[in-house]
């Protein structure tokens, strides 16, 4: 009897569907695969999408929940799904976008849309605010590697995990210049690791994308911080990718 295909949907809500792209650049990687899966909803490589209330073995959700109809997808798919991972910063922990939850949401609303009624004005959330999620595949974007190995971990009825290191331990590796012993900002010792230190490659410091690592020693980075930088402006950095939100809830 032939074993059926793992059915796979990806899919994309509010956001620019970088994580998306990164997907589209394993091509080789994902032929290894087909004679195990079938990517049945994925729009970046069909024509036409299959219905979101399709049963799907595994489903991986990018961007935020921005809109009713985000949201409304995001839940349609969960009752089909037997697993669900959101993919990148937005959907993992409200991305860049979480910066609006700072402000005034109402005057940034007005400001953008030049006082335009009937626009939605939703506040951003992670994907876990509105369904369950079963795992996180972070960064912003993500690497096709990692999503590759999700998906393989999952064939072999492993759950998916990432190791537990950060940012830093991956520029020891790499030889790079530390940025926060020169001043500069940088939050590698607080953030999840597995981006292979790509922003430090290019002498820019780490902003947080891929969440706290476990046990994340806040404390003493904002100590090192504040050799340079004021309690605001420490505040605004954590902001950009939606970590402060993350360091409150500890």
């Amino acid at each position: 009897m032939k074993k059926s295909k793992v059915k796979i949907g990806i899919f994309p809500l509010t956001g620019c569907e970088g994580c998306c792209v990164a997907i589209l650049d394993l091509p080789g990687k994902l032929l290894e695969l087909q004679s195990k899966i079938e990517i049945v909803n994925f729009r970046l490589m069909e024509e036409e999408s299959h219905l979101e209330t399709e049963s799907y073995d595994i489903v991986f959700v990018e961007g935020s929940p921005l809109t009713v109809h985000d949201i409304q997808l995001l839940k349609r798919v969960r009752k089909h799904s037997k697993y669900v991972i959101s993919i990148g910063s937005c959907a993992h922990i409200g991305g860049i976008y979480h910066m609006k939850q700072y402000h005034d949401t109402d005057k940034i609303h007005n400001y953008v849309y030049r006082g335009k009624k009937g626009i939605e004005n939703i506040d951003v959330k992670p994907l876990s605010a509105y369904v369950k999620v079963d795992f996180a595949l972070p960064g912003c974007p993500i690497t096709g590697e990692e999503f590759y190995d999700f998906v393989y971990q999952l064939l072999i009825g492993k759950a998916p995990s990432i190791t537990q290191n950060p940012v830093c331990y991956e520029c020891q590796i790499q030889g790079n210049q530390c940025l926060l012993q020169h001043g500069d900002v940088c939050l590698g010792p607080i953030t999840q690791g597995g981006c292979s230190a790509i922003c430090l490659k290019s002498k820019q410091g780490c902003w947080g994308c891929r969440g706290l690592v476990e046990d994340a020693e806040v404390s003493n980075l904002v100590k090192k911080l504040r050799e340079k930088y004021s309690d605001k402006e420490i505040a605004k950095f954590f902001e950009v990718f939606g970590v402060k939100e993350m360091i409150n809830k500890k």
